[in-house]
Order: structure tokens, then C-alpha cells, then sequence
């Protein structure tokens, strides 16, 4: 069996990063330049994140050649285990360069594991285990309740310790915290099943059960960078999505980008909540006017021709504070200028989750 292991994170990226079995556990190799092991920070969030969810203890030291005749008790680099990985990590770079003049190498490491044999040590480290993933009858038992349970979690400090943070996508809120797709739905469905959950229970990425959820209790999936976008959707998709329903042609691009935009416009231009919402918003202001930006088109147009000016807009409710069944109440609603109006559907359309 080879000594180095193959990182792959949870969303199936392979890392550049150079891993490999010891005697004590484990040791990281040394980032050199900007191609060798590139994804040494990544790699090594990643191991202490598996080694925390697999509940391994470990101890760290330095091992580059100029100290590795010295015990290793003098090398051991000291952090605080009950801080966030990001944390740990610029902990430790900094405690493997105290003395040195080099204030951003990332150096050769000894990740010493007591205890764990070697097999259990390179299931954990490659996210293999013996997890078998569930079926798609399991995974749907997850239902949008659980999701915006797990929401609050995360957003309240919580975390889901099985799974690393995220390195392809987010799934962000509707004011824009983003938070990792896999954690979510890996906290949804511990509370759908009961059971405790690791990644290989199920798969993250476009066309899985995981982001189809996560979307429809109302989370926005966006890659983190370039070249992970959305597949675009085929025509029957966005022929299903247009039926009964007459978008202009700037709303058809948008649609064919995220065909979930078209349920968004469908909602919105519902008569009766239109009507009265605004009926609510001139009972209670006296006039029509944009909650944005304040816009009166009555000073310029008139109350009777300026009213048209104003629009009205789905104000997509707070994941967190979603319950099971959610319907749409004039709460959900804003008055908008025309404006106003186009820019947040802009932003909804390019995935913005702040679009509200």
C-alpha cells in the first residue's frame, strides 16, 4: 500500500497537496513556490477537520530537515483545539515560524495521531470510512423545517464537526452569511434520521438530492469561483417554468440562467397579493412610494400616473425564520420603484442572496 494518501474534499476536488503515512501518523509536506502543493492550507484544514469529526487525538510538530535531530517535544507547536480551523491554522503558521525571519512559509509538518492504527488513520484522512451512502428514499425524508433548523445552528455559533468547511460552493442565507452546503444538509438530515451523518452519506454538487433542498427551503448555492456554474438548464426545463407565464426577454435570459427565477416572478405578479399589498402600504402611509430608495413619483407624475412607477417586489423571508409550509403574507412583499425593482431582480438572477 502506497504511504501517500489522496485528499479529496467533499465536494469530490482533488487537492495539491502532498500527504503521507508515518510511523506516529502523518506528515504534511511543506508548500515550495506556487505549484508544489498549492493546496497546503486547504489540506491541512481539512486533516484536522476529519481528525476532529473522526475524534482523534493528534499533536503537531515541526519537522522540516533543519530540526529533525531535535526531540520532539521541542518541536511541538502549541494552539488552541476548541478554536475554528481557519483560526488553528494561522495559529500554527505562525508558531512554525516563530524565530524565523520567513513570516509566510508553510513548513513540512508531523501530525502525530497516538492510539489510531494506520488503516483507521487513512479512512478518516481520505473521507473513506465505512459509510455507506443512502438511498434517495432517506435522503428526501430531509424536509425544509430541518433544513432552516440547521441554518440556526451554524448562524448561532454551531457546528456540524463531521464535515470540512466548504471549498467549491456556498449556500448563502437571503442576507448573504454563506455557509457550507454540506454542513447543512448534513445537520438537516441527522435531525430528519436520527442517526449521525458523515460525508459520504451523500453527494453535494448541481443535480444532487443535497443542493435540490437546499434550494427549495430557500438557500442560494454560488460557486466560490470561476468554473463551477450552474449547468445551464435544457429546454424542457425552462419550458415547464414558462408555462402559463409571459416573462419579458430580459427576465427569459435570467430564467434560462436559474430557471427558480421564474417561480420567483410568477409569486410576485399573484393579482390579488399585489393588489393588496399596495391597498395595506397606502392605507398605512397615506401614498405610494419605493421602500428603497424613497422614490415619490407622485411630486413628478402625479398620484394617479405615478402610482404605476411603483412596483411590487417578493421579499424573500428569512431562511432561519421559515416554518414548515411557508406561505407567502404581505410581510413578504415590498413596494418598489421600477428601479429599484429591476437591480434586485438583477442580483437574484446572478445568485446574490442579499437580493430583498
Amino acid at each position: 500500500m502506497s504511504d501517500q494518501l489522496i485528499l479529496v474534499t467533499d465536494d469530490g476536488a482533488q487537492l495539491n497537496a502532498k500527504v503521507e503515512m508515518h510511523e506516529l501518523g502523518l506528515i504534511l509536506h511543506s508548500r515550495s513556490g506556487t505549484d508544489r502543493n498549492r493546496d497546503y492550507r486547504a489540506a491541512f484544514e481539512m486533516l484536522l477537520s476529519r481528525l476532529d469529526g473522526a475524534r482523534i487525538a493528534y499533536r503537531i510538530y515541526l519537522d522540516s530537515k533543519p530540526v529533525q535531530g531535535i526531540d520532539l517535544a521541542q518541536r511541538e507547536l502549541s494552539f488552541d483545539r476548541m478554536s475554528p480551523v481557519p483560526t488553528r491554522f494561522d495559529d500554527l503558521v505562525r508558531a512554525m515560524n516563530k524565530g524565523s525571519s520567513s513570516h509566510g512559509a508553510w513548513r513540512r509538518l508531523l501530525i502525530e495521531t497516538p492510539g489510531t492504527g494506520p488503516a483507521r488513520l487513512r479512512e478518516v484522512v481520505e473521507g473513506k470510512g465505512n459509510v455507506v451512502r443512502l438511498p434517495a428514499s432517506d435522503l428526501r425524508k430531509v424536509k425544509s423545517s430541518h433544513i432552516h433548523k440547521a441554518v440556526q445552528t451554524l448562524l448561532d455559533g454551531g457546528d456540524a464537526p463531521n464535515f470540512a468547511p466548504s471549498r467549491e460552493y456556498d449556500a448563502l442565507t437571503d442576507t448573504g452569511i454563506p455557509l457550507a452546503p454540506k454542513k447543512v444538509f448534513g445537520l438537516a438530515l441527522e435531525e430528519a434520521l436520527g442517526i449521525e451523518v458523515h460525508p459520504g452519506h451523500f453527494s453535494a454538487g448541481w443535480g444532487q438530492i443535497c443542493f435540490e433542498l437546499l434550494e427549495d427551503a430557500g438557500l442560494w448555492i454560488v460557486p466560490k469561483k470561476e468554473g463551477k456554474a450552474r449547468p445551464k438548464p435544457n429546454q424542457t426545463e425552462i419550458t415547464a417554468e414558462l408555462a402559463d407565464f409571459a416573462p419579458t426577454e430580459e427576465e427569459r435570459s435570467w430564467i434560462e440562467g436559474n430557471p427558480k427565477i421564474a417561480s420567483h416572478l410568477r409569486r410576485e405578479r399573484h393579482p390579488g397579493l399585489a393588489g393588496e399589498k399596495r391597498a395595506q402600504f397606502i392605507a398605512e402611509h397615506g401614498r405610494l412610494f419605493c421602500e428603497d430608495c424613497k422614490l415619490d413619483p407622485a411630486e413628478q407624475y402625479g398620484q394617479e400616473a405615478g402610482s404605476a412607477c411603483i412596483e411590487v417586489h417578493h421579499h424573500i423571508t428569512h431562511v432561519a425564520k421559515m416554518q414548515p409550509g411557508h406561505k407567502t403574507s404581505l410581510e413578504d412583499l415590498k413596494c418598489l420603484c421600477a428601479n429599484c425593482h429591476r437591480v434586485l431582480h438583477r442580483k437574484l438572477a446572478l445568485g446574490f442572496a442579499d437580493a430583498s
